[in-house]
């Protein structure tokens, strides 16, 4: 493609890093199964649909279990249950530091005194990228962090 160019060393190694990138888009540490805990485990996420006018975003990702040593894949399949963010989903308004950001009720319950600021979660994410406040893959990891959180026990199976 470049053979008619006089490439420096610098820009032969940023082209033949380009060439190795992997073609997933992202892969995502998580904990270490509980039954398969000797293996290093990720999600690998493969494709994202959004629809921007629906809301929408379907992430299709696999689980990925390595080996500690070598980082060589092993082959068991692993459950992926559906991740997708609705027009309807939420999410917690979040500090600097990732926490959840709480404020005072205006009309306090008996065991309650705070309550956590929703925002939805498309729009969200859109304003989250717009302004520069998360780059894509902590982006990927904040909202795989929710999911994990809610489907623990379906990640954790064994097909």
């Amino acid at each position: 493609m470049n053979e008619h160019l006089t490439i420096p060393e610098n820009i032969e190694q940023i082209l033949n890093n380009i060439k190795t990138t992997s073609l997933s888009l992202a892969e995502l540490p998580l904990e270490p199964h509980p039954i398969l805990s000797q293996f290093d485990r990720c999600i690998r996420v493969l494709d994202i649909d959004a629809k921007s006018e629906q809301q929408f975003i379907y992430f299709r990702y696999e689980q990925i279990l390595k080996d500690r040593t070598t980082g060589q894949e092993i082959q068991i399949t692993l459950p992926s249950p559906e991740w997708v963010i609705y027009k309807e989903t939420w999410s917690y308004l979040r500090d600097e530091q990732n926490n959840p950001i709480e404020l005072l009720l205006k009309e306090p319950l008996e065991d309650q005194a705070t309550g956590k600021v929703k925002v939805p979660s498309y729009q969200y994410m859109l304003w989250l990228l717009k302004n520069n406040k998360l780059g894509f893959l902590d982006l990927l990891q904040t909202y795989l962090n929710e999911f994990v959180e809610m489907k623990k026990d379906e990640l954790d199976k064994l097909s």
